[in-house]
């Protein structure tokens, strides 16, 4: 743990664009994606829409089921530019202004390299991102440094945060994987991280909509949880 965050440098030291989301901005950032969620359910049949609903006493939360739903909708992310243009719930244009940039919504394999209460630092295969805490401290959901997750990331607010679910790939590497993850760190580390919204889209817009960046071998264990219900 200390030789992965020993390995940022200047990285260390770099602030989020965004973090803690109020109740205004909790608000309309779940009213939005929860929406969205609906949208992309009734294109793509992911789940039976009554199985889709707030849950039971914690409507500040993608809705029961939205996190199966969320997985089909960001591997096709281009649903986002339908949804905007359709705005099939009549949606405040503030609330379009917050969904159009998910159209480069970055889901991906992310090692956590450090966490403290305001933000996370995360690497994936070739950057450093930063990302801010939403109503949760960030630390709240980082298991353990270094441990590798599949989350989505998108522009919100200026900054980045993730679309509110963080799924725990390897809670701990193997101990001989540390060295080559405190390497590329210390790599990574010399380059400018992903700190703010325009960052991330710009990063993610060069990626192809249609470039899955979870393995096979991931992808077939998530793929099985929510099948079975261990995750929603």
């Amino acid at each position: 743990m200390e030789g992965t965050q020993g390995s940022l440098g200047a990285v260390a030291g770099v602030e989020p664009a965004y973090s803690h989301m109020g109740e205004e901005d909790a608000e309309l950032f779940y009213a939005t994606i929860n929406a969205l969620l609906v949208y992309a359910n009734e294109r793509l049949g992911v789940v039976d829409p009554a199985r889709l609903r707030p849950r039971a006493g914690s409507p500040l939360m993608l809705f029961e089921n939205g996190g199966r739903v969320s997985e089909e909708l960001w591997k096709r992310r281009w649903l986002v530019d339908d949804f905007v243009r359709e705005n099939p719930f009549r949606l405040p244009e503030r609330q379009l202004e917050v969904a159009r940039p998910w159209r480069f919504a970055l889901r991906d394999m992310f090692c956590a390299l450090a966490a403290d209460a305001d933000r996370a630092v995360y690497m994936n295969q070739d950057r450093i991102v930063i990302v801010g805490a939403m109503q949760d401290d960030a630390d709240a959901h980082v298991h353990a440094t270094p441990s590798l997750m599949l989350l989505t990331l998108l522009p919100f607010r200026g900054g980045i945060v993730t679309d509110g679910k963080t799924l725990h790939l390897s809670p701990r590497p193997h101990a001989w994987a540390l060295p080559e993850i405190a390497a590329r760190a210390r790599t990574l580390a010399q380059r400018r991280p992903i700190v703010t919204a325009d960052d991330l889209m710009a990063y993610a817009r060069k990626i192809p909509d249609d470039e899955d960046r979870l393995t096979p071998h991931f992808g077939r264990a998530v793929a099985e949880a929510f099948a079975s219900g261990a995750i929603a």
